[in-house]
């Protein structure tokens, strides 16, 4: 075993150790990219992760990234690293199916912003990853262009989540050590809990969404999926160029923010009810964390019910759905998504005033929101009320978001991780949700959180 082969025996360690190798010269931008290459060939048939794999413009990257280094130019932590996609986010001169064949022959004229900022901090776009169609679907099935698999499934096709399913397959059987995915409600945060890594979803805006195939422009959110709240915390950093959420004085020191006096809301029996006993189980555990590290608990008040706050979502999401692809679905002698084509088509019919009407609580809902949050620095709920199932029993009315999507909704932040294990060893995800653009705060709690459990350090072997 050479010395590359040894510092990635356990996979890719954290970006800030793989940023440190490079700059040492441990290794090279190249060996991590033929790493990350041979891992997706080994892997994709079987998890279905990628929808395409760009290995010749990536060891190009690669050798260019090297060359920078030894030059003596550092373009930040992200620097060499390989990173993945979501094939709804514009590469130029690459296509951005968004899920659909019926997109197949869509080129990108530019590159989205989010890619633009990836490539001027130095990493390296390995390929696109699979997603559900037009990112309309939260269990991650895709009938024309497959549905990645969760690994934890192993000998079953299990969801992996949706719609950035297959940038959380990628990140969580260790493909890459970074992906960006998009959040319309909850299409980071569930795939993440699902397969077992951390979703980040930034207040709308935070990171632009410039060049990302739209579902619903009033919801639709750029985020990213990792291993670990802190690289979450660093890409997010860099990508922003804001580095509130990981101050370089705690890169090196390893310091991990405090508990101690957090102010922090949480849900009610009322709020907890049909949730699988193991996620229930796995929150309180969670949130007895908090109050033994010093945190002050208090009862989140929310202004209507989920399923209320749901409905206001679901009638923006879909009409807005509908007015980008309602066109397609209408046309019956287009193939589409079963789950999907009748969602937009419901979008469709929604009338301009019931439009209107839903903006306008959407606006209450989030005056009313702040106002019960008042001094609360986090909130947190479990991401999904279940753990990854197979996806040919997957209900596709019922979609695991019941916490997850208020994030888009209200438009708060919000991040998922790892906090437990079902009976059957499948990742249960914690929400750690915050205010809009309380984004660095959120970041701050969960690597917190990560630095005093150990969920995070669990990792799928294939």
């Amino acid at each position: 075993m050479n010395r590359v082969e040894q510092l990635l025996a356990g996979g890719f360690p954290s970006l800030l150790s793989l940023s440190e190798m490079l700059r040492k010269r441990l290794c090279s931008s190249v060996d991590l990219t033929e790493y990350a290459l041979t891992r997706i060939g080994a892997l994709n048939e079987q998890l279905h992760a990628f929808v395409a794999v760009y290995a010749e413009e990536a060891l190009q990257a690669a050798h260019a990234a090297d060359r920078l280094l030894q030059a003596g130019h550092w373009l930040g932590p992200l620097h060499g690293v390989p990173v993945a996609l979501k094939d709804n986010i514009d590469m130029r001169g690459r296509p951005s199916m968004n899920g659909s064949p019926l997109l197949a022959a869509r080129l990108a004229e530019q590159d989205a912003w989010i890619t633009r900022r990836l490539l001027a901090g130095g990493a390296v776009i390995v390929g696109k990853t699979h997603m559900v169609e037009f990112a309309l679907g939260a269990w991650g099935a895709n009938a024309y262009m497959g549905a990645p698999r969760n690994p934890w499934g192993r000998t079953e096709h299990l969801s992996p989540g949706g719609s950035s399913s297959g940038s959380a397959v990628a990140v969580a059987s260790g493909m890459v050590p970074l992906a960006v995915g998009t959040d319309t409600g909850a299409s980071v945060r569930v795939p993440a809990a699902l397969c077992g890594i951390t979703g980040l979803k930034p207040t709308i805006g935070r990171l632009r969404g410039d060049g990302v195939v739209p579902l619903s422009t009033t919801f639709d959110s750029v985020g990213l999926l990792s291993k670990t709240a802190e690289d979450a915390a660093l890409a997010f950093a860099v990508l922003t160029d804001d580095e509130r959420s990981y101050p370089p004085a705690e890169r090196l020191s390893g310091q991990q923010p405090s508990l101690g006096g957090l102010r922090v809301g949480v849900l009610g029996e009322e709020n907890l009810e049909g949730l699988q006993p193991e996620i229930l189980r796995s929150y309180q555990s969670a949130v007895e964390l908090f109050r033994e590290h010093g945190a002050h608990l208090r009862m989140l008040s929310l202004p209507a019910s989920f399923d209320d706050m749901a409905d206001v979502q679901s009638t923006i999401m879909l009409s807005e759905a509908a007015a980008s692809w309602g066109h397609l679905a209408a046309d019956e002698s287009l193939k589409m998504d079963p789950s999907v084509r009748p969602r937009i088509l419901a979008g469709a019919r929604i009338g301009g005033a019931q439009y209107v009407q839903a903006g306008r609580r959407r606006e209450a809902l989030k005056r009313a929101f702040n106002e019960s949050m008042g001094d609360l620095d986090v909130f947190l709920t479990p991401t999904t009320q279940w753990t990854a199932r197979p996806l040919s029993t997957a209900d596709h009315s019922k979609p695991p978001v019941r916490y997850a999507r208020i994030g888009n909704l209200l438009d708060l932040c919000g991040i998922s991780v790892q906090m437990g294990e079902d009976d059957n060893g499948l990742p249960i995800g914690l929400q750690i949700g915050g205010p809009t653009n309380a984004d660095e705060r959120v970041l701050q709690v969960a690597r917190s959180f990560q630095s005093r459990t150990a969920w995070h350090l669990r990792r799928w072997q294939a």
